[in-house]
């Protein structure tokens, strides 16, 4: 991990040098001055020449926080004008110039190119199971999918399997290559496994062969073509090839495939002969996928189920599937679950019963050993897609592992914490770490590493996971890496060097004492009590502190963790004014948990405005804002988030101390028109809740123009002042909860609405909604529930051609009629993309 490393000591160099409070001696400042230009150096080495580190990966690392360690420890003297503890400024001098000279020794040793590669790594695709007369269990839908694809249009196609290694692309792709049908289709077919160490010359080669076996097979032996000849150089073969496949319905499967450049590499010698001619490839980087088939549909591959990896081990281990002894069909499917749904395990477990004696003694055996079977040999083939992962996202990944199995994670969260942690490097430009981070992200999911589990109303990522096999590959590269810890039930004592703990359900952390920590993420840990935070607050680096299932008394020295970046708490007491000290934090999430507090109104202290560094300011229960000082204070520049606020006061004041905010969430039991909001010029996203007791009053509401998302529960707006809402360019999520709008009709004006995706109805009592077609030209999803009045929506929504989903709850059976008439009529005319959903 030693990028993760040396990003995050250039920020804290930064940080330090850039101080606005603590003034820096001479020799000091070149010392962290000469240490940060060696950290950007490495920093672009690693990022140019990934292979080249390797063998110093570890020494690089150390060294880095090893650095950042006394870098902060020094910040935290400073502080707290203690010097009593910790370093002394010659201590520091001393061990930064030692730091120093060793890390601008690496950077020269890298400037000389001295390092040697490694050498290039196995293919997972030749250690998954192949063969044309292996039974199709699990791939029958994929199958026909693929052969439907494979024979249909004449024009030449890319067809690109993706998914994760170990899933099955290439028996897909093999059995596909294999089917008797496809066969007879093709005039000539290649599968080429291409694998990471690809040359273009190889593959040329072997698609050269299959032409020449088929040369042969047409024309007998003696029948030589150019197609046939021996040739050497790479440039005959491609034009051989091309020739070769030129007025012929070809196949050609490119297994394996790691990158678009081995696809640029041999693109050209495809010739399109609009006869069918099809290029099948798997990959687990849907990127590349995407690169290479020029916009055709890519065939994701999904797991197993129970039943079917069952049906696969029978297959497998019995002549005859009917032949399993009943005794075996309990332990068997126990089996059958451990392999958790990915083909490969479940071949590889499949392979061990047929070489035991077919009782239930030694299945009980296999049963509980199969975990560490398949998480052994499982692991070489996920271990790649680990290795061959750009340095940047390696520490995003390892991460993850410090989340409990099975567990949906927050996205927004998780970045939060990627952002605390410095894994990113702060880019030039209009782009937010943040979006610097949902990028990151998208990079694993796009190689097969993370799932998304549930999305947004706007499409967006909303929470994502890990497959337990994935997680498992996780949690041991975390450890090997001295990046993480993680635990089911005890974490060891005395640990010395750890930088980051995930605390169990389980688990008990008192007789930790590592110096180092710099994050602790606890998990539902309800065992927590006073001493184990006073445990914590004595970890005088730390940066992240995830207590969200903790509920009690705070102690006081959580608010002296002067390099707390990340604070989530679950208590019920008032924030101090010690808040102020957090001079680093980024996020604060507060959640009130005892639902004697949750409403109760409490005062957030005047101090909160004092924090230079926040970003995110989350609050779940009642928080009131205080108004800003009257003397002078620094507007928040970087706060993006405020969520969770009571009685918000909207003056130009406060929002001039948050200019850019992109998120902001408040109740009020005061409705005003918020004739200010305008003057927030990066809001995106906004929500307003109005005690049910109170309507709209004044003047007509005012709203930022760049407002993506606008929620508003309560208040009951009249319906005719939604042109207002209407008029926004750019919203493109609106939900209306809980009467937000008030009278029986709506109707809509030309020109409204003009990028809504997404429009959500819900608690209201609207009797007729009058619209067309085009006062909604790009609405996606229609969401009506608790609407008892409304009797039908208009058949001109049907005619809405980007319309996907119209879903319904707690309706009239007359709406629900009116929605399936919609959805019949489209059908009728030819649109079967319409779906209808029906929840309770």
């Amino acid at each position: 991990m030693a990028y993760a490393s040396l990003v995050s000591l250039e920020n804290t160099a930064d940080l330090f040098l850039d101080h606005h409070k603590y003034s820096i001696p001479a020799d000091e400042r070149e010392q962290l001055t000469s240490i940060r230009e060696y950290v950007i150096f490495l920093i672009s080495f690693l990022e140019n020449f990934p292979e080249k580190a390797n063998r110093l990966e570890g020494k690089i690392r150390d060294l880095a926080n090893e650095a950042e360690d006394v870098i902060e420890l020094f910040m935290w003297n400073l502080f707290h004008m203690d010097w009593s503890v910790g370093l002394s400024r010659v201590e520091f001098q001393g061990r930064l110039n030692r730091v120093r000279e060793e890390i601008g020794s690496i950077a020269g040793d890298m400037r000389d190119d001295r390092l040697c590669d490694i050498p290039a790594v196995i293919s997972s695709s030749r250690l998954a199971a192949t063969g044309k007369n292996a039974v199709v269990i699990g791939l029958d839908e994929d199958l026909l999918v693929m052969k439907d694809r494979l024979c249909g249009s004449s024009k030449l196609e890319v067809i690109p399997i993706i998914g994760m290694g170990g899933i099955g692309k290439t028996t897909l792709a093999r059995y596909a290559y294999h089917d008797s049908l496809i066969m007879g289709y093709f005039d000539i077919r290649a599968f080429v496994q291409v694998s990471q160490d690809f040359t273009a010359k190889e593959f040329l080669t072997k698609v050269l062969a299959s032409i020449t076996l088929f040369e042969e097979q047409m024309f007998g032996e003696k029948k030589q073509s150019g197609a046939a000849k021996n040739v050497c150089n790479e440039s005959e073969i491609a034009l051989n090839v091309y020739q070769g496949l030129k007025g012929r319905r070809y196949l050609i499967v490119m297994d394996d495939i790691w990158s678009t450049r081995a696809w640029d590499a041999v693109r050209y010698i495809f010739p399109d002969d609009n006869n069918g001619s099809r290029i099948m490839l798997t990959t687990r980087d849907s990127d590349v996928a995407s690169y290479a088939c020029s916009g055709s549909p890519l065939h994701q591959m999904k797991f197993m189920d129970e039943n079917q990896s069952w049906d696969l081990i029978k297959q497998k281990v019995f002549t005859n599937p009917q032949d399993c002894p009943p005794e075996l069909e309990y332990i068997g499917k126990a089996i059958a679950r451990s392999c958790r749904g990915l083909p490969l395990a479940v071949v590889l477990v499949a392979g061990i019963l047929s070489a035991v004696d077919k009782t239930q003694i030694s299945w009980e055996k296999i049963a509980k050993n199969v975990n560490s079977v398949v998480d052994g040999q499982v692991d070489d083939i996920l271990s790649l897609s680990y290795r061959l992962l750009p340095h940047h996202l390696r520490s995003c990944f390892l991460f993850m592992a410090g989340y409990p199995e099975d567990h949906e994670i927050r996205i927004s969260r998780l970045i939060k914490l990627w952002v605390a942690e410095g894994f990113l490097k702060r880019q030039r430009g209009h782009k937010s770490l943040e979006e610097e981070a949902e990028e990151y992200l998208e990079g694993l999911v796009k190689r097969s590493l993370v799932l998304i589990t549930s999305r947004k109303s706007n499409g967006k990522n909303k929470r994502c996971s890990l497959h337990d096999l994935v997680r498992d590959m996780c949690i041991r590269k975390a450890q090997e890496e001295k990046f993480l810890l993680t635990d089911k039930y005890v974490l060891p004592n005395g640990r010395k060097d750890e930088r980051r703990i995930s605390i169990g359900r389980h688990s008990r952390f008192d007789s930790i004492c590592s110096p180092t920590i710099h994050t602790i993420i606890c998990f539902a840990n309800y065992s927590l009590n006073c001493s184990s935070l006073f445990v914590v607050v004595s970890f005088r680096l730390l940066r992240v502190l995830d207590f969200m299932y903790y509920y009690g008394y705070l102690p006081p020295q959580v608010f002296e963790l002067f390099h707390l970046r990340y604070l989530a708490l679950s208590f019920t007491e008032k924030i101090p004014a010690a808040i102020s000290n957090l001079e680093n934090l980024q996020t604060l999430i507060i959640f009130r948990g005892n639902r004697y507090t949750h409403f109760t109104l409490s005062h957030l202290p005047l101090e909160i405005w004092r924090l230079p560094h926040s970003r995110h300011l989350i609050f779940t229960g009642s928080y009131a804002l205080p108004i800003p000082a009257a003397r002078p204070t620094l507007p928040l520049e970087n706060l993006h988030t405020l969520t969770g606020i009571s009685d918000f006061v909207c003056t130009k004041r406060i929002l001039e101390m948050m200019p850019n905010l992109k998120k902001l969430g408040f109740s009020t039991t005061c409705v005003q028109s918020f004739p200010n909001l305008p003057n927030l010029h990066q809001l995106e996203k906004l929500k307003i809740t109005v005690s049910v007791s109170l309507s709209w009053q004044g003047p007509h509401l005012a709203f930022p123009t760049t407002l993506k998302k606008l929620t508003l529960v309560g208040g009951g707006l009249p319906w005719k002042d939604m042109s207002i809402v209407g008029s926004l360019p750019n919203l493109q999520v609106l939900k209306l909860k809980n009467n937000a709008c008030d009278g029986d009709t709506w109707e809509t004006s030309d020109g409204e609405f003009p990028q809504l995706k997404f429009l959500l109805i819900e608690g209201s009592k609207l009797k007729h909604w009058v619209t067309e077609k085009d006062h909604f030209p790009r609405l996606e999803r229609l969401v009506l529930r608790k609407c008892r009045y409304l009797r039908e929506i208009p058949d001109s929504i049907g005619e809405i051609s980007t319309l996907e989903l119209i879903e319904v709850g707690y309706v009239s059976g007359s709406l629900m009629e009116s929605v399936r008439k919609i959805q019949e009529d489209q059908q009728s005319y030819g649109n079967d993309a319409l779906q209808v959903r029906r929840r309770l």
